[in-house]
């Protein structure tokens, strides 16, 4: 369906919808009855339906409540669809995502806050899960979405942090086994899906699999594709790159990519990362970037645990951490790809770490890049985290904005954590981009019965733990 098809759609939808809603309701809040009709008096339906479409998120949220006929429009897919298509005018400030334990064992804090601005927005308490064992899965959100994991529980939360909605998944299979877990968006379905690749115990790698959780579903299910025996190898050097590192996967153009390392595999692989098709449910993968040279697969383990995937720009990047490769080089570089068929790479930014930069840079354990605020031009910036580990289960957890123009780091986040490790060998993050959405989160049965008790909304201005 066509987008100029589907507001068409809408607007009758929207029409039948309100000349319902007064002959069920005829005497039901007038005041509200009053505001729709002379909107309708004022402006046809086509234009109230563009103004709707531009609006913020926080807006659609309280409009919500101004009559029946508004809430089905904006609860429908076809709307968010557009709503999702439609360009801003002006485009929100970014934001981020800050997870933090509270002072209660059981319970842990939601914020959003402003590279600009080191302001902490409470947006609502987590209840019934881990004090410290609560991670943020991907650093970037899927259409608003974002996944959480709590490793004690264990269980998988689905969130969308602009509508306060939650989801807790159901129990996974497989428990015990190293796996990594990616959320995507099926563009067909309008709906979300997140995807767990399993490792199979060695020397039986046929068991590796991969599940897949739908909205709505009481359980995970296999995937439709399936995985293919001859990717066993390739599976299992990504899954363990993934585990071992806090790699999670990265969500760009309908595929979930794992980024495989060369040192896990007998041979210098002929492909760089494996992609999962979110619609068809299907592997393939992106030929390797020409630095996989010869040798790569001989690289140390310390030499290539920092390589990691990030989505910029709309684009599939990979991120070399040049910082314990011999020769001693200070360098981060990001690769684009250029394109899937062809797995054509090429440089698109290098950080050259020195003087101020390579002080804060040069020391700690992991660095990570997790995506770009702003636009393509000078107001672009590149969010940067780094973890550094102090002393037992306490680790140093950095945020920073890097001005690749001017090259200058500035520090958005300081704080020190405990974590709750669970066999693992680094911490994960509790840091993502925010980003407003309307895209529903469904809830089972069960979540519908205990969604009161999983997320409280709190209103307020607090900083984290």
């Amino acid at each position: 369906m066509t987008h100029g098809s589907k507001r068409k759609s809408i607007i009758q939808s929207y029409v039948e919808s309100a000349r319902m809603t007064a002959e069920v309701f005829p005497n039901n809040n007038k005041r509200k009855k009053a505001v729709v009709s002379v909107c309708s008096l004022l402006l046809p339906d086509d234009l109230i339906l563009e103004v709707l479409l531009r609006l913020p998120v926080k807006s659609i949220l309280r409009f919500r409540a101004v009559c029946r006929s508004w809430a089905a429009l904006f609860s429908s897919k076809d709307f968010l669809s557009l709503y999702m298509a439609t360009s801003k005018p002006v485009p929100a400030p970014p934001k981020l995502l800050v997870v933090s334990p509270t002072a209660r064992l059981d319970s842990t804090a939601v914020y959003s806050c402003s590279p600009s601005c080191p302001r902490y927005d409470l947006l609502f308490n987590f209840d019934c899960v881990g004090h410290d064992s609560v991670e943020v899965v991907m650093p970037k959100p899927c259409c608003g979405l974002n996944l959480l994991h709590d490793a004690d529980l264990p269980a998988f939360f689905v969130f969308n942090a602009a509508t306060r909605a939650v989801q807790r998944l159901p129990p996974y299979s497989f428990r015990g086994r190293q796996s990594s877990a990616g959320l995507g968006f099926d563009a067909r379905t309008r709906e979300y899906k997140v995807v767990r690749l399993i490792l199979g115990y060695f020397p039986d790698n046929d068991s590796t699999k991969c599940e897949v959780y739908t909205p709505g579903a009481d359980c995970w299910r296999p995937a439709a594709g399936g995985l293919p025996f001859s990717w066993t190898q390739f599976a299992a050097s990504a899954v363990t790159h993934s585990e071992m590192n806090k790699i999670p996967p990265v969500f760009a153009n309908g595929f979930l990519h794992w980024l495989i390392n060369p040192c896990l595999t007998v041979r210098r692989p002929r492909a760089a990362v494996i992609t999962f098709s979110v619609a068809e449910e299907t592997f393939g993968c992106v030929r390797s970037p020409p630095f996989w040279t010869s040798e790569v697969h001989l690289l140390s383990w310390s030499q290539s645990e920092g390589e990691h995937l990030v989505e910029m720009e709309n684009q599939l990047c990979i991120v070399r951490d040049l910082r314990n490769r011999i020769p001693l080089r200070s360098t981060l570089e990001i690769w684009r790809l250029l394109d899937y068929s062809s797995g054509d790479w090429s440089l698109m930014h290098r950080i050259d770490l020195f003087g101020h930069v390579e002080r804060i840079l040069r020391e700690p354990q992991v660095v990570r890049v997790i995506g770009s605020v702003g636009n393509c031009g000078s107001g672009k910036k590149i969010i940067i985290a780094t973890s550094e580990h102090k002393v037992y289960d306490k680790f140093q957890k950095k945020l920073y904005t890097y001005d690749h123009i001017h090259q200058v780091l500035e520090t958005i986040i300081s704080t020190t954590e405990t974590y709750n490790m669970n066999n693992s060998f680094l911490p994960g993050s509790r840091f993502s981009l925010f980003e407003e959405s309307l895209v529903p989160v469904h809830k089972t049965i069960e979540d519908r019965a205990t969604s009161s008790t999983l997320a409280k909304v709190t209103k307020g201005t607090t900083a984290p733990n």
